[in-house]
C-alpha cells in the first residue's frame, strides 16, 4: 500500500495477519489522517461456525465482495498497522455494518 491511500470505516481490506486475509476497518474517520498508523479492525473469517457467538456477524459474498461467505468476528479486534494493508476489496453495506457496530458494542460493553 502507498503511503497516501488510507483505508474508511466499513472498508473490507486485504491484510497482512500472519497471512493474507480480509478484515473490516471499524476505526472511525474522525482520526483518519497519515499521522495515525494504525486502524482498528475486525477480522473476517470463513469459519462459519463463530456466526453461532452473540456479537458476530455472518456475511454474505454478495455484502463482502469475497468469494464465499464469511463471519466479522468482534472477539478479534485488532489494530493493524498501515504498512499490513494489502489492497481494498470492497465496501460494506451500511446495514451489515450498523449490524456489526451492534456486536461491538456488545462485547465491548459500550
Amino acid at each position: 500500500m502507498n503511503g497516501e491511500v488510507l483505508p474508511r470505516r466499513g472498508e473490507i481490506w486485504w491484510m497482512r495477519l500472519g497471512k493474507r486475509r480480509p478484515a473490516i476497518v471499524v476505526q472511525t474517520d474522525k482520526v483518519r489522517e497519515t499521522r495515525v498508523r494504525t486502524f482498528l479492525i475486525v477480522p473476517l473469517t470463513s469459519r462459519l461456525h463463530l456466526e453461532g457467538l452473540p456479537g458476530n456477524l455472518r456475511l454474505g459474498s454478495r455484502a463482502t465482495g469475497l468469494s464465499k461467505p464469511s463471519v466479522a468476528n468482534v472477539y478479534d479486534l485488532q489494530k493493524v498497522f498501515t504498512v499490513d494493508l494489502i489492497e481494498p476489496a470492497g465496501i460494506l453495506p451500511r446495514q451489515d455494518l450498523m449490524r456489526l457496530d451492534d456486536g461491538l458494542r456488545l462485547v465491548l460493553d459500550l
